[in-house]
């Protein structure tokens, strides 16, 4: 299967379904918004303590909605050259990637937070105010050897241009799975 073709399927049905799920909590009467960007506090983790919320109920008092998409795309591992670096491919689930690395260093300098900037875009400057979607990532961590990251409704591209990065700033090996399908995994 063709690597491009795979992560346009992957993020296109993770799209679909968020989508249904944005209308479906719409439809239900209240009031909310889906893509709702927030920052956390100092305290969090995440990469610039930023998060966008899937869906942000706010009737009485507000409520984050996260969509659990019910249909994943199953294939076979992947496995190639990508530049300089062995890329594996071995699960990918749009909301939930797992991307690791053998970078020796932390990536929090200038090159993944300009990706960030972009991808996750907190100032909405390629905001389109008649697009149903962001367009945008909707999180990051990063720790040693591994960003885990929700894709959100962002385009394919978010996916290779991180990989480029790792590529660029000379990873040799770049795995990329997501935690249910670990988790699946150690459970069977």
């Amino acid at each position: 299967m063709d690597p491009k073709a795979l992560v346009g399927r992957v993020r296109d049905l993770y799209v679909e379904q968020f989508v249904e799920f944005a209308e479906r909590q719409l439809a239900n009467g209240g009031r909310g918004a889906a893509e709702v960007k927030i920052r956390l506090g100092a305290g969090s983790t995440l990469f610039e303590q930023f998060y966008c919320v899937d869906f942000l109920q706010n009737d009485e008092s507000p409520k984050a909605i996260e969509l659990a998409p019910e249909r994943v795309i199953q294939f076979d591992l992947l496995e190639g050259a990508f530049g300089a670096s062995l890329l594996r491919i071995e699960h990918l689930r749009w909301e939930d990637v797992i991307v690791r690395h053998d970078l020796e260093h932390p990536l929090r300098g200038v090159e993944l937070a300009s990706w960030f900037q972009f991808w996750f875009d907190a100032e909405d400057e390629r905001a389109q105010p008649a697009a149903q979607l962001s367009g945008n990532i909707h999180s990051l961590l990063e720790e040693p050897g591994q960003i885990s990251i929700d894709f959100g409704t962002s385009q394919p591209d978010a996916f290779w241009d991180l990989l480029e990065l790792l590529e660029r700033l000379g990873a040799k090996r770049i795995e990329v799975s997501s935690t249910r399908a670990e988790a699946e995994r150690r459970n069977d």
